[in-house]
């Protein structure tokens, strides 16, 4: 494995438990993977990176990681904090220097929100990246909270029930997109940066534009999980382990 140098921040028995699993029950990780691991500098990329990490150096998951990370120009980023995260975690990254956000300005309608083309355009440059340098995974840190509103946006929004999927090869199978985290509730990932003093990098953009339609369904969820509180394990089971 490149790019770690330490267990500077362990993961719980149970998180790295829900890790293993998702690896192993969807086929994330396959012998002589190499896996680039995209670092925004938010908790959940941060705990990614440190959970391939552990299950690396637990030795019988034979894959290679790179963290990478896309310096997209924005105003406002905080490099210094995304430093002092990489050093807290023992992280060696990648930085990819692409100016995104002025192509994603220019490209604005009036009023138009931002993320939705960031995102894509971020993607391709991680793809591409990925094949020009002989890696054939990207893992990204999306997390089970991320899974659950997916659900509930596609049902309510895009009449069709299709949950976040484990896993995304591209168009020509060239690089597989991976969501280790998948099983891992975000509470769980935000107790893991309290406890360890990790420090995490918000998007300087996309906090200026909330996604209202996710924050909502959030806000919602959250009163279906004071009715029920083991909610998020029982969507788990119904949407990945049933």
């Amino acid at each position: 494995m490149t790019g770690s140098t330490g267990n500077a921040a362990p993961l719980s028995k149970p998180v790295i438990k829900l890790v293993r699993q998702a690896v192993l029950d969807f086929v994330l990780i396959e012998p002589g993977d190499r896996i680039a691991v995209g670092l925004s500098g938010g908790k959940d990329s941060l705990m990614l990176a440190a959970a391939l990490g552990e299950l690396s150096r637990h030795g019988d998951l034979d894959f290679e990681m790179q963290p990478i990370h896309l310096d997209q120009n924005q105003p406002g980023f905080d490099r210094d904090g995304f430093n002092a995260a990489l050093d807290r975690l023992g992280l060696g990254c990648e930085v990819i220097d692409e100016d995104t956000h002025s192509v994603v300005q220019s490209k604005l309608e009036p009023g138009q929100i931002p993320c939705a083309l960031c995102s894509r355009m971020r993607r391709g440059i991680l793809n591409e990246f990925c094949v020009a340098n002989g890696f054939n995974k990207l893992a990204l840190g999306h997390h089970l909270d991320d899974a659950v509103e997916t659900f509930f946006l596609n049902l309510f929004y895009g009449r069709r029930l299709e949950p976040l999927k484990p896993a995304t090869p591209t168009e020509d199978g060239a690089v597989t997109t991976i969501r280790p985290l998948i099983l891992v509730e975000e509470r769980k990932i935000e107790a893991w940066v309290d406890e360890h003093n990790v420090p995490t990098v918000p998007c300087p953009v996309c906090d200026a534009f909330p996604e209202l339609k996710r924050r909502d369904l959030k806000e919602l969820l959250s009163e279906f999980a004071k009715m029920q509180p083991d909610m998020h394990a029982s969507v788990r089971t119904a949407l990945y382990e049933s």
